[in-house]
């Protein structure tokens, strides 16, 4: 256990909606500790390389978060040995904290989560990202690049759940009454400000 820590015993909202976040993401979680001011967790995803492990800071309360608390987070990614990190929790960025976060492969994620899952309500689709084979499978049987298929932006809700980064490329599952089941692509991109 990390000094300073202690092991939880009741999970508040944020904890359990963040470990569902990383569940369908594909990550383990079996580590969670706490802090005075934060809940910190290191899932773990299997593949087929090896395991991709992560650093995710949960902050008891909303607040605004400065560059100083996201190289926190990238030196407990580091020392952890963990190539990506989430913090959870913050009701504002700074623009320096946003262009650090996103040269350490820190995700941010406003305080404000939805109150239900995108992905149970009946007019939200299934979205999946796609392995590399089948993107290579599917760009081979259309004769197309990746660039040629349709765009999904990095900010949409869908996508954000997921965790996609661009150039990434989601498969988006409809049932359909009279095709049955049809699958759209999308390749990840970011948003043009």
């Amino acid at each position: 256990m990390r000094p300073g820590a202690s092991p939880m015993v009741d999970l508040p909202a944020s904890v359990i909606k963040t470990r569902g976040l990383l569940t369908l993401r594909g990550y383990k979680v079996d580590e969670l500790f706490e802090y005075e001011d934060r809940y910190v967790m290191l899932p773990v995803k299997e593949t087929g390389e090896g395991a991709i492990k992560s650093v995710v800071w949960i902050f008891k309360e909303a607040k605004v978060v400065g560059v100083a608390i996201v190289k926190d987070i990238a030196r407990d990614m580091e020392e952890a040995q963990a190539i990506e990190g989430v913090l959870v929790g913050g009701s504002r960025f700074t623009p320096a904290a946003r262009k650090f976060a996103r040269a350490a492969k820190v995700e941010l994620v406003e305080g404000t989560y939805s109150s239900f899952d995108l992905f149970q309500h009946e007019l939200v689709p299934k979205h999946t990202i796609v392995s590399d084979e089948e993107v290579h499978m599917v760009l081979e049987h259309y004769g197309i690049k990746k660039p040629q298929l349709p765009r999904i932006l990095r900010d949409d809700p869908a996508a954000k759940v997921l965790g996609a980064k661009a150039g990434q490329v989601i498969r988006v599952e409809r049932d359909s009454p009279t095709a049955g089941k049809t699958y759209y692509y999308r390749v990840v991109v970011e948003a043009s400000r």
